[in-house]
């Protein structure tokens, strides 16, 4: 009887345990692993995963796609190339359905499942889950690049002391300028820098006014131009994208679009959040942006993202 439970309990620590075996998943952020046959790939399915997980990222100043897809024949998914930490897997199969594994072979994984008996329903299925697939996808992003980050973290305590909020952000930024209730860090990387205003607005005047006219009045009175008289300001001429939801307990709108410094050849991509904090009774703002001529700027942006999203208002 002894051994009879010893068996079971061993038995039943491993099946609630088995992740512990898996290796680690392996890949570069925001890229999947795309896995079907060819005939699909080249058909009206490959090109419904394209237009659906590789669509262009709003608010850049040329096209790069939300996800890089890297199509895996499936008779090659073996060893190796199952460790991947994002998959989409499409085949074949009598009944309809999407599904989503975690942790299938490799930790932290997410397998993503469309099956059908015919390319027009797997068809229809891609088109019916796309979007929330995507939005799962780069939740998990976001936290893995989070992870990263944890790796080696800022010690500064200016935006903690002057706005009473906190962030993870790497410690390869600096503080570039703060005030009570202003705080600007910068990273400069080869091509250029990037960039996080962090900063809070209470006045009610201020608060009638839009997101534009907010962020446009505090570059100018915190981040200087290249030369005398000039400053950044959002590209009036591209339309802000705006989004909505709540993150950490707190209601958040999103905005995407361009700055640019005008005549003076400077521009690039940001990406900021507006936080209502009704206990404090103000808006917190935080506005990444990007300054990277002649590169590609996805990762910018999202590292920028990333570190937004860490945010927790005290």
């Amino acid at each position: 009887m002894k051994r009879f439970l010893l068996i079971f309990i061993v038995l039943y620590t491993c099946e609630q345990d088995n992740t512990s075996l898996l290796p680690n998943s392996s890949g570069n952020l925001n890229v999947i692993s795309v896995v079907l046959n060819d005939e699909l790939w080249e058909g009206s399915v490959g090109t419904a995963l394209k237009d659906s997980f590789s669509k262009s990222i709003y608010g850049l100043p040329q096209r790069e796609p939300m996800f890089s897809l890297k199509h895996i024949p499936i008779h090659v998914f073996s060893g190796f190339v199952t460790k991947g930490r994002t998959i989409i897997k499409v085949q074949k199969a009598k009944i309809s359905k999407t599904s989503v594994e975690y942790n299938k072979y490799a930790i932290p994984q997410i397998v993503i499942q469309f099956s059908g008996p015919s390319a027009k329903e797997i068809l229809t299925l891609i088109k019916r889950d796309a979007n929330s697939m995507v939005a799962l996808i780069n939740k998990r992003e976001i936290v893995e690049k989070q992870r990263r980050i944890k790796k080696s973290l800022s010690n500064s305590l200016e935006i903690k002391n002057n706005l009473n909020i906190n962030i993870k952000y790497p410690s390869v930024y600096r503080v570039a300028k703060s005030t009570d209730d202003f705080v600007w860090i910068r990273k400069d990387i080869k091509s250029g820098s990037l960039n996080l205003m962090i900063y809070e607005v209470s006045n009610k005047a201020l608060l009638n006014r839009s997101y534009s006219q907010i962020r446009d009045s505090i570059s100018k009175l915190h981040i200087p131009g290249p030369v005398e008289d000039t400053r950044m300001s959002i590209d009036d001429g591209y339309i802000t994208g705006i989004k909505e939801g709540v993150l950490n307990k707190s209601k958040y709108t999103e905005y995407r679009g361009l700055w640019e410094v005008k005549n003076q050849f400077m521009a690039g991509p940001f990406i900021g959040y507006k936080f209502d904090d009704k206990k404090n009774d103000r808006q917190i703002y935080l506005d990444g942006f990007v300054y990277a001529p002649s590169v590609n700027k996805r990762s910018y942006v999202f590292e920028l993202e990333s570190i937004i999203k860490s945010i927790i208002i005290d």
